[in-house]
C-alpha cells in the first residue's frame, strides 16, 4: 500500500444518476497509482449496486457502507481513515474530473502540503464556466502572504475537491482537520478548507481547471435543506483560532469577512420563513466579529450592513427582505 500516491474518497448518497460517469472519470486517471474509496451513506436507490459492480471491475476500488445515513462529513472521515495514499483527494459522486487531474497535481506537489487547482461550474445544458484564482503556478505559505493575497486565498470558494492534501494533515489534530460530522451535505468543507490552509507550510495553486462541479444537484452544498449548518462551520473555525493563538492574529480579520459574506449569501438563498431566525442567530456571531473589522476588506455599504446586522438583526431582516422581495418581483 505504500506505493499509493493519491487516495480518492467518493462519498455517495442516492447518486445513481451520475455515479458511473464519476467513477469512470476517476478510473481513467493517467496517474495509475491511486486507490478509490467509495463510502455509501445509506443510499436507497441503486447506488450501492453500481459501487459493487465497479469494485468487482477494478481492484483499486474499495466500497465501504454506512448502514444508516450519517452525512457527508462522517463519510469522508471514514474514507480518510481507511486510506493509504501519500495524498488524499475527494470527488463528489455527481461530479467528474479530467483524466490527467491527479497526475498534474501530484507532479506539481514536490512535497507541498496542498496542491489546488481551479474548477468548472457545469450546468445541465452543457454550459461550463471556469474559475481559478491564479494565472500561473504559484507556490507560497498562506500565512506569509500580504493582506490582499491572503484574503484571496482564504476567501476563495472552498472547493475542497479541486486539491490533493498531504496525508499527515488530517491526523495532526483530528479535532479540527477531519471534516465536521454534521447531518446532510451542506458546508462541511467550509471549516475543513480554512483550517487545513491555516496549518500548511507550503501550498501550490495551479491555474488550470480539472474538476467539473455539477451545479444545482439537490444534495450539493447549494441545497437549502440545512439553513443553519453554516453557523456551526464558522464557529468551528473560530474555536480553532482560539486554540492556535499564533494563527489568530493574521486570520481573525479574514474569518470575520468570510463569515459576513457567507452568512449574507446564505440569508439570500434560504427559505423565506427561515430568514428571520437565521438573521438573529447569525447576529450573535457577528457581534463577536465587530472588533475584527478590517475596512480594507469591505466596501462602505458592506461595513454598514455588517454593523446593522450585528447590532439590530430585526432591522437587517426588514431591509434585506424588502430588497429580496423586490428582486423576485422584478423577475416575474
Amino acid at each position: 500500500m505504500s506505493d499509493i500516491k493519491v487516495s480518492v474518497i467518493v462519498p455517495v448518497y442516492n447518486s445513481e444518476r451520475h455515479l458511473r460517469e464519476c467513477l469512470d472519470s476517476i478510473r481513467q486517471q493517467t496517474l495509475k497509482d491511486i486507490e478509490i474509496i467509495c463510502v455509501d451513506d445509506g443510499s436507497s436507490d441503486g447506488s450501492l449496486a453500481i459501487l459493487d459492480e465497479y469494485e468487482n471491475m477494478d481492484k483499486r476500488i474499495t466500497v465501504l457502507q454506512n448502514l444508516i445515513n450519517k452525512g457527508t462529513g462522517y463519510s469522508i472521515n471514514k474514507g480518510i481513515k481507511y486510506s493509504h495514499g501519500k495524498y488524499i483527494a475527494e470527488v463528489d459522486a455527481d461530479d467528474f474530473i479530467d483524466p490527467d487531474m491527479y497526475e498534474q497535481l501530484y507532479k506539481a506537489a514536490k512535497g507541498a502540503d496542498i496542491v489546488k487547482s481551479g474548477y468548472w461550474s457545469y450546468y445541465e445544458e452543457d454550459k461550463e464556466v471556469p474559475l481559478s484564482l491564479v494565472k500561473e503556478e504559484s507556490r507560497f505559505n498562506p500565512l506569509k502572504l500580504n493582506f490582499k493575497n491572503r484574503r484571496d486565498v482564504f476567501g476563495f470558494q472552498c472547493s475542497f475537491w479541486t486539491a490533493i492534501y498531504k496525508r499527515e494533515l488530517f491526523f495532526a489534530d483530528p479535532t479540527y482537520t477531519m471534516w465536521n460530522e454534521t447531518p446532510g451535505a451542506s458546508f462541511q468543507d467550509t471549516s475543513a478548507c480554512f483550517i487545513l490552509t491555516a496549518l500548511v507550510e507550503e501550498m501550490v495553486w495551479l491555474p488550470r481547471s480539472f474538476y467539473h462541479w455539477r451545479v444545482g444537484e439537490a444534495h450539493s452544498i447549494t441545497s437549502t435543506k440545512w439553513p443553519f449548518a453554516v453557523i456551526g462551520e464558522y464557529r468551528r473555525i473560530e474555536n480553532f483560532l482560539e486554540t492556535f493563538p499564533r494563527k489568530q492574529l493574521p486570520l481573525r480579520y479574514i474569518l470575520s469577512r468570510n463569515r459576513f459574506g457567507t452568512y449574507s449569501w446564505n440569508y439570500s438563498r434560504i427559505a423565506k420563513e427561515d430568514r428571520s431566525t437565521f438573521a438573529v442567530a447569525a447576529a450573535e456571531d457577528l457581534r463577536r466579529d465587530i472588533d475584527y473589522i478590517d475596512l480594507r476588506y469591505y466596501t462602505e455599504s458592506e461595513a454598514n450592513m455588517f454593523l446593522t446586522w450585528a447590532r439590530n438583526p430585526e432591522q437587517f431582516h426588514q431591509i434585506m427582505s424588502k430588497a429580496l422581495d423586490g428582486e423576485n418581483n422584478d423577475r416575474k
